[in-house]
């Protein structure tokens, strides 16, 4: 058989599998119709696993490409959207039931899960599975360690697990000279910060539009944060010579405590709030939006395994589903909750009412 020949011959195979996996999506959305009408679950309703083994005929991993730019794309919008993220699971385990060594599906798919949904948890979970069929990608045993740097840099024992997953990374024999750097000098417990902004410049640097979307943001929030840690040190020392709070950090430029304000790209601004501490609003709605979000997913699941909502926010914690009730990121907040629709609520005064 001639090359051109055989080239078209595969062409034409491919085309059917594709039309065949299209005709099974299009299927179970008419089937599935009646259940919900929801447009978005709609348009990214995904086959289930017994269709995708019997449909792909051998061509898993093709389709596993195809489905993984859907997820990026996906990601994409939702980033720029609600952010809600609900079918991010879900076409993830997909994408790597049909390619188990698709390692950047693992690699990225485990940090949107972790960075952009706030999930580490699943995060982990898809990383670790990733790590069973691909023992020799130090890609992902890194990013595991990156989650609990960054993500659970306030848990006990983050850094020994860091340490943990950075030492499995090195021990690959295929990492890279700087991931094995960085896993020795954690071992000598160097800055955290140090770690993450040299993660972030490294993606930022990424041919990947997306990617460096999300890189030079973190660098960002990873300023705002040492510039919140140095105007508290301004506020402190302040307090100390004065024996009070400045009224605000224009108080602090007056008094010639400071030379000049520093400026938040993404729009937001600092502020003292009655207790002396120092806030950054940008950072403010961050964690309001992750740790609103994390409750809510919480909430979603003992739904789901319950058939019921929960009595009250403390009743997660007893379940289990939680550590702990996380504190509300603004002074001066509690969370609100409605057992009887499961929904969080945060409505905010505004920050400048917190003011001294």
């Amino acid at each position: 058989m001639s090359p051109a020949l055989r080239g078209w011959k595969i062409a034409i195979m491919l085309l059917a599998v594709v039309a065949c996996f299209a005709g099974t999506v299009l299927a179970q959305l008419r089937l599935d119709h009646h259940r919900s009408a929801d447009l978005k679950e709609e348009l990214l309703y995904l086959p289930n696993e017994r269709l995708l083994d019997h449909f792909t005929v051998g061509m898993n991993s093709v389709i596993a490409n195809m489905l993984w730019v859907q997820c990026i794309q996906y990601t994409a919008q939702e980033a720029r959207g609600d952010r809600g993220f609900e079918w991010l699971n879900h076409m993830l385990q997909t994408v790597v039931r049909l390619d188990p060594y698709f390692v950047d599906a693992y690699r990225y798919g485990g940090m949107f899960l972790a960075a952009l949904k706030a999930d580490d948890d699943a995060g982990l979970k898809l990383l670790q599975q990733g790590m069973l069929h691909n023992p020799r990608a130090w890609e992902l045993p890194y990013e595991a360690g990156m989650i609990y740097l960054l993500n659970r840099r306030d848990w006990p024992g983050s850094k020994r697990m860091a340490a943990y997953y950075l030492g499995i990374s090195a021990a690959t024999g295929t990492a890279p000279p700087r991931i094995v750097d960085i896993a020795a000098r954690l071992q000598e417990d160097f800055e955290i910060s140090d770690i993450e902004r040299e993660m972030w410049v490294h993606m930022a640097q990424s041919e990947d539009t997306f990617m460096r979307e999300i890189a030079e943001r973190k660098l960002i929030e990873l300023s705002l944060r040492e510039a919140q840690q140095y105007l508290q040190q301004v506020v402190d020392y302040y307090r100390q010579r004065e024996g009070a709070l400045p009224t605000d950090l224009a108080a602090l430029l007056q008094a010639g405590y400071l030379e000049g304000l520093p400026e938040d790209p993404l729009g937001g601004h600092f502020h003292i709030a009655r207790d002396g501490s120092v806030y950054s609003t940008t950072l403010l709605e961050h964690r309001l939006n992750t740790t609103q979000n994390a409750l809510q997913r919480a909430l979603d699941r003992y739904h789901e395994a319950e058939g019921h909502w929960p009595e009250s926010l403390e009743t997660l914690v007893e379940a289990g589903r939680l550590r702990e009730i996380p504190e509300h990121p603004y002074p001066d907040h509690a969370w609100g909750y409605d057992p009887t629709t499961g929904e969080i609520d945060s409505e905010l005064q505004p920050l400048e009412e917190i003011a001294p």
